[in-house]
C-alpha cells in the first residue's frame, strides 16, 4: 500500500516538480527520475516531509545533473591539446582549428566563418601543460565574449510576447544549469553559445518564461509552448548532449 503526494524542491531559483509515494515496504528513502525528468521519492511510511526535503538538499548536484543534462554524456575521449587539425564547436557545428606561430605575449583566436585560428607565441606551440592551459584559456575567453555579444540579442523576439522589455541578459560561468531568471534578470551559462541556435532559443524562452511563473507548473510550460511549440524537443536535445558543450 502507498500513497502518492505531488510538491516541488526549490535549488536558489529553480524548482523541480516531485512526487512522493510513501510505502510500507519500504525502510529508506530513495529517488529516481524518468524520460519525462519527473522526479520521484520513494519513501518509508514513517518519513516526514523534513525528511524528504533533507535527503533531497544532499542530491541538489544530481538533481541538476538531471534536469539539464550537464553530465548525461562522458567527456570526448582524449583532452584537447589545442593543435593543428583539431576541431571546435560553435552554434551546433564543428570547425577546424589552425595553430600558428606568431609574435603575440598571449594566445590569441580569430574566426573567419570557417575556420578557427589560434596564434601563438613559438614556446606556446607545443602541447605541455602550460601551453595547453593558456591555450584554452584564449579559446574559452574568445567565446565567453561572443556569447556576451550574440545570445542577449536572441531574448529579444520573445519578450514583447511575455509583455516585456528590455530584460536584462547576463551571460558567464555558471555550475549544473544552463541559465536561471532571477530579479527580473536572466543569467546564462557561456557554453550555450556552442550549441545550434534553437537550443540557445529554447534556455532564454524557458528562463524569460520565468518572468511570469516561479515554478515549473503546467501554467509555465504552456508559456513556454507557446513560444517554442517544440520545447519538449529541444529539452530533450540539451538533456543528450549538453555534456558535449565543451571547448
Amino acid at each position: 500500500m502507498s500513497e502518492r503526494l505531488q510538491r516541488h524542491h526549490h535549488i536558489g531559483q529553480t524548482s523541480v516538480p516531485y512526487t512522493v509515494e510513501w510505502s510500507e515496504d519500504r525502510e529508506t528513502i530513495g529517488l529516481s527520475i524518468d524520460e519525462s525528468l519527473e522526479v520521484t521519492v520513494r519513501a518509508p511510511m514513517t518519513a516526514t516531509h523534513d525528511d524528504v526535503e533533507s535527503v533531497l538538499d544532499s542530491r541538489q548536484e544530481w538533481l541538476l545533473e538531471k534536469v539539464y543534462g550537464l553530465k548525461e554524456q562522458e567527456g570526448p575521449p582524449y583532452p584537447k591539446e589545442y593543435l593543428s587539425g583539431e576541431k571546435l564547436q560553435y552554434r551546433g557545428r564543428q570547425y577546424p582549428l589552425e595553430v600558428v606561430e606568431a609574435d603575440v605575449p598571449e594566445p590569441e583566436l580569430s574566426f573567419d566563418e570557417q575556420t578557427f585560428t589560434l596564434r601563438v607565441h613559438r614556446f606556446d606551440a607545443d602541447a605541455d601543460g602550460v601551453s595547453v592551459r593558456r591555450k584554452r584559456q584564449a579559446i574559452v575567453d574568445w567565446f565567453v565574449n561572443r556569447a556576451a555579444e550574440e545570445l542577449p540579442d536572441r531574448g529579444s523576439r520573445f519578450e514583447s510576447r511575455l509583455g516585456l522589455e528590455d530584460v536584462p541578459v547576463e551571460v558567464g560561468e555558471m555550475e549544473s544549469r544552463w541559465g536561471e531568471y532571477d530579479d527580473g534578470v536572466v543569467r546564462l551559462n557561456w557554453r550555450l553559445v556552442l550549441a545550434p541556435v534553437r537550443i540557445q532559443d529554447y534556455v532564454l524562452a524557458h528562463e524569460l518564461a520565468h518572468s511570469l511563473h516561479d515554478e515549473h507548473s503546467d501554467s509555465f510550460w504552456n508559456t513556454v509552448g507557446a513560444l517554442i511549440p517544440d520545447y519538449e524537443e529541444r529539452r530533450e536535445w540539451l538533456r543528450l548532449n549538453g555534456n558535449t558543450l565543451t571547448v
